[in-house]
């Protein structure tokens, strides 16, 4: 796994009736995983935000004291855990995310897909 090193990102929490945005710093890593981020239990802990595997469910306050629920879509997940499972080659085709990161000042950074076979 190539690690290519770590993004802030104002990241926004929401089920479509309450939100939270807050920064979330990530560690960028070029490798072919079956989850798209990872939080870690210090980003969950400054958002007091309760995660279930099981359920499939993250649960975490708004600034209102509201509770924000995110659900994850079990046939969703099936298909990517599916999707990266599969050997490669044999005409599998993958998506594969690029993040350049330009320059520290600004903090602007440019994301491009590619196929690859």
């Amino acid at each position: 796994m190539e690690v290519w090193g770590y993004l802030e990102l104002r990241t926004t929490f929401t089920d479509g009736s309450a939100s939270r945005t807050e920064n979330i710093r990530y560690l960028v890593v070029n490798a072919h995983l079956a989850y798209n981020v990872l939080l870690r239990r210090l980003a969950l802990n400054r958002l007091r935000a309760m995660a279930s595997t099981r359920h499939m469910k993250m649960k975490l306050p708004d600034l209102s004291g509201k509770v924000i629920v995110i659900k994850s879509d079990q046939q969703e997940a099936k298909r990517c855990y599916e999707t990266v499972s599969k050997p490669r080659g044999g005409g599998v085709f993958m998506v594969v995310e690029r993040l350049s990161i330009k320059d520290d000042r600004t903090g602007v950074a440019r994301a491009e897909s590619s196929w690859e076979r």
